[in-house]
């Protein structure tokens, strides 16, 4: 009788800590409590480094190289809910960086890097000679072919619609943005915001096959030997 008194009192005791810490929790999501000495807002010295975002979602998911790094991204979302980006640059407009020459990137890219990279695009395009296609249509070969041109691959219609070929010009483009080059296309990867990136790429893409034409000279070895074939005549 006595053990069936005290496992009663036991059971009441544990059931009023519940419900107090219960009711605690619950007033605090109804009503603000303010505590003396506790600051409002984080320092900003306390405040997790600044991440871009953007470039995180076109790298994904190499931009998550390092260790640790979806932790500090997830810390950086959390503390930043609610509250407005910081300026990129303070105090006014920032001056356009000229596009890069393409001729120059491409001479300084390492295909082997390129090769690294296409690494995260093998769930979608196989890249040997006679590879089948799969969400995506085969690439060995694609410098220089036609676009939407691969054969028994169904490609979107605006895609097919994007005339021209894949020149350097025009992979370097889509691969930065497919959904801004062709608007409609069934490739959903965010592009490659880095140009040594994507030069690296596509310098791995042109070592596929033949059929890819001679690299763009760098602009300022063009524009040498242009003034030195004026000099000739």
């Amino acid at each position: 009788m006595g053990r069936m008194r005290g496992t009663a009192v036991a059971l009441c005791v544990a059931s009023a800590v519940v419900t107090a810490l219960g009711l605690g929790w619950f007033s605090d999501k109804l009503y603000t409590r303010v505590r003396p000495g506790q600051l409002a807002y984080r320092p900003m010295d306390e405040m997790p480094p600044r991440v871009d975002m953007a470039a995180i979602q076109r790298d994904w998911p190499a931009s998550f190289a390092e260790p640790g790094e979806g932790s500090r991204v997830i810390a950086y979302h959390k503390a930043m809910r609610g509250k407005a980006p910081e300026p990129s640059v303070a105090g006014g407009s920032t001056t356009a960086a000229p596009p890069p020459d393409l001729g120059t990137l491409l001479a300084r890219a390492d295909a082997g890097a390129g090769k690294q990279k296409v690494q995260l695009c093998m769930s979608c395009h196989d890249f040997t000679p006679g590879g089948p296609n799969r969400i995506g249509p085969n690439l060995w070969g694609v410098v220089g072919r036609p676009v939407a041109s691969h054969a028994g691959f169904a490609y979107s219609p605006a895609m097919q619609a994007h005339r021209g070929s894949w020149s350097y010009d025009n992979l370097f483009d889509f691969l930065g943005s497919p959904g801004r080059v062709v608007p409609g296309t069934k490739m959903t990867f965010a592009g490659l915001r880095r140009p040594e990136d994507r030069a690296a790429v596509i310098k791995y893409l042109a070592t596929l096959g033949t059929g890819a034409p001679p690299l763009p000279q760098p602009k300022t070895a063009a524009a040498a030997k242009d003034m030195e074939a004026g000099g000739q005549l």
